[in-house]
């Protein structure tokens, strides 16, 4: 749909490890946003915080993380990389104010600085990758770049448990602070992350950079991939939230079911997302989405129906890997569906934003009807029906997905 910047990175091994030091960035994103189980106990013995205020330190993650989508977006049109500096700071300053507090007030802001660097990692890798790579190597490199929210999910309730129990909570946001510092110089050390964009004179002046923005919240396109990834997100959030309660309920299953749960769901989803690069580039990107959002309608669908622990678990894994399968062919759609290479960020911001709007809005639905149903086999069923629909939706939606605008411009390649 528009003629691509000159990539800068045309070999195979350059964009795995321009993609492989994004993917570890996503680590830190996954690990700081699903760390707090891992310390709430202590937080609660230790320091006497109330589940309310706990609870509240997620929320305000979750808030300034959804508000920096766009705003990163915008800014890595213009700077590049170099914002991963910011993100990355975020981690490891947020950990440290964290670590080092010993009362509410400084706990949030440790929170608050961690969720601007998590807000900030897609939102700045889009038009990084868009700029360096050739459309050839995005599909593989977001392959890659995705594992990181498996692999970072795994790590935190895995490996933080370990460290939690050694030094208490004190010691798990130093540790996460180190992790972030050493990712983060190792993105940095490379020329081509430092390096700003090459656009057109005057394509990032303040001015251009709304009006990329209006043009983008205005792209059909860029919205149906948006309402992509807000049922990936959606339907990951609340399938692991939801689900262990479901278990203990509905199925007798043991509370530490619930870790292993979510640690499969995160090794389906690392899977998924190497799978999801080999599929797109055999069978080509609409394919890959819009299959695997129907699957994932049913497959989702069908959790609180079959009988057993066993086939709930094997269900949960699958949703797992078809909600995440299309990862890459939706972020690698991304700068061929917008106009100009300046309109990247601000399109990556919207769909950063649409997707945190999942994760806050699908398990606060699942809540009420379970409330309203007394968590009965009903209203269990009409929570999981309740998440099938996010995916519905956007499968549906992309029917009217339209190829034809650029499939003619693009540049030859099956991805």
């Amino acid at each position: 749909m528009h003629a691509r910047s000159q990539a800068t990175i045309t070999t195979r091994a350059g964009a795995d490890f321009l993609a492989l030091s994004f993917m570890f960035i996503f680590v830190i994103e996954a690990m700081t946003l699903s760390m707090m189980p891992v310390v709430t106990n202590g937080l609660r013995t230790v320091v006497g915080l109330t589940d309310a205020q706990i609870g509240l330190l997620s929320s305000v993650f979750l808030g300034f993380y959804g508000a920096m989508g766009i705003p990163a977006g915008m800014a890595a049109a213009r700077w590049g990389g170099r914002m991963l500096a910011i993100s990355c700071g975020g981690f490891v300053v947020g950990s440290l104010v964290f670590a080092l507090s010993s009362g509410f007030g400084g706990f949030l802001v440790g929170r608050a600085i961690q969720g601007i660097g998590g807000g900030m990692v897609i939102a700045t890798c889009g038009p990084v990758m868009a700029h360096c790579l050739p459309p050839a190597r995005l599909g593989r490199a977001w392959g890659i770049l995705g594992m990181g929210w498996g692999l970072g999910s795994m790590t935190a309730l895995l490996a933080l448990p370990s460290i939690e129990k050694l030094g208490g909570y004190r010691a798990v946001f130093l540790a996460v602070a180190g992790l972030a510092f050493v990712v983060g110089v190792m993105a940095l050390s490379q020329r081509v992350v430092r390096t700003l964009p090459h656009h057109a004179d005057g394509a990032t002046t303040g001015r251009a950079l709304v009006g990329g923005l209006l043009a983008a919240v205005t792209n059909r396109e860029v919205l149906l991939l948006a309402l992509a990834n807000m049922a990936t997100v959606a339907i990951s959030v609340g399938i692991t939230a939801w689900t262990p309660s479901f278990l203990q309920d509905l199925r007798n299953a043991r509370e530490d079911v619930s870790v292993y749960l979510v640690a499969g769901f995160g090794a389906a989803a690392l899977a998924a997302n190497a799978l999801g690069a080999v599929a797109s580039q055999r069978w080509g990107k609409y394919r890959v989405i819009v299959g695997s959002l129907a699957v994932v309608t049913v497959i989702t669908a069908l959790v609180p129906i079959v009988p057993g622990v066993p086939l709930v678990f094997v269900m949960v894994l699958l949703t797992g890997v078809f909600a995440t399968l299309f990862f890459p062919a939706m972020m690698g759609y991304l700068p061929q569906v917008v106009a100009k290479p300046e309109q990247v960020g601000a399109a990556t911001g919207i769909n950063t934003a649409m997707g945190f709007s999942g994760s806050l809005v699908a398990p606060w639905i699942f809540g009420l009807l379970l409330d309203a149903g007394g968590r009965s086999s009903t209203a269990y069923l009409a929570g999981y029906f309740m998440l099938a629909m996010f995916a519905l939706l956007p499968a549906i939606g992309m029917l009217f997905f339209r190829r034809e605008k650029f499939r003619t411009r693009r540049v030859s390649s099956k991805y």
